[in-house]
């Protein structure tokens, strides 16, 4: 049987992710779709009531309805291109129409998946980060170390909370230990790459250019 894989983005109730945030993955036994921060949904085919083509001014999309009670039963994967086209893709994987059991090592897979789906960052260690991005800009607003001139638009307190933030993601990327520091058991990595690839792109640019010249000027 053929494998189907379209990256693309995605709609989970009232997240949204635009292309090419979300990948959609299906094989004869299993459907996945990476959401990225959002975390894996996975299905086998005993999960699926219907996967339904649909085609709007604003694009194409498939919309996946499931019987699996920990996911939210809005799931809609959008993309480029004809969505019944990708539909007859899908059925070629034998997912929708095989009669074959699923094999015992997959089921318990996807099971185990499906237990551990979700916020891909360890809740405690995204407080972190979360407490340590404000408290840096609560520096500069309040200017309580006198780190940001009269007429600067950045302080010491943002261009930190920049690089911390680029940092956090480079090293997420290369690093083993930091993903098992960072991610909880079960995550992927590759499933939230482009997203990792995206912030520390933005972060590195408004570092760049907002704050290196300002730096400089003022020294």
């Amino acid at each position: 049987m053929n494998k189907f894989e379209e990256t693309g983005g995605v709609r989970i109730g009232g997240f949204k992710a635009i292309w090419p945030f979300a990948t959609l993955k299906v094989s004869e036994f299993k459907l996945e779709l990476n959401a990225s921060i959002r975390g894996n949904f996975v299905f086998k085919r005993s999960d699926i009531i219907s996967i339904k083509p649909d085609t709007s001014l604003f694009g194409s999309s498939i919309r996946i309805t499931h019987r699996v009670e920990k996911y939210n039963k809005d799931i809609l994967f959008t993309f480029l291109g004809n969505a019944e086209g990708r539909m007859a893709e899908i059925e070629q994987t034998g997912f929708l129409n095989s009669t074959a059991p699923t094999p015992n090592h997959i089921d318990v897979e996807i099971t185990q998946l499906q237990n551990q789906t979700g916020f891909p960052i360890k809740i405690p260690v995204a407080i972190g980060i979360v407490v340590i991005w404000n408290l840096l800009f609560l520096i500069d607003i309040s200017n309580v170390f006198h780190t940001r001139s009269e007429n600067g638009i950045f302080g010491i307190g943002v261009g930190i909370a920049l690089v911390f933030v680029f940092l956090l993601c480079v090293l997420l990327l290369i690093s083993d230990l930091v993903r098992h520091i960072v991610l909880k058991n079960g995550s992927n990595i590759s499933g939230i790459k482009p997203f990792l690839y995206f912030v520390a792109f933005i972060t590195f640019m408004i570092f760049t250019v907002g704050f290196i010249p300002q730096y400089l000027a003022n020294r």
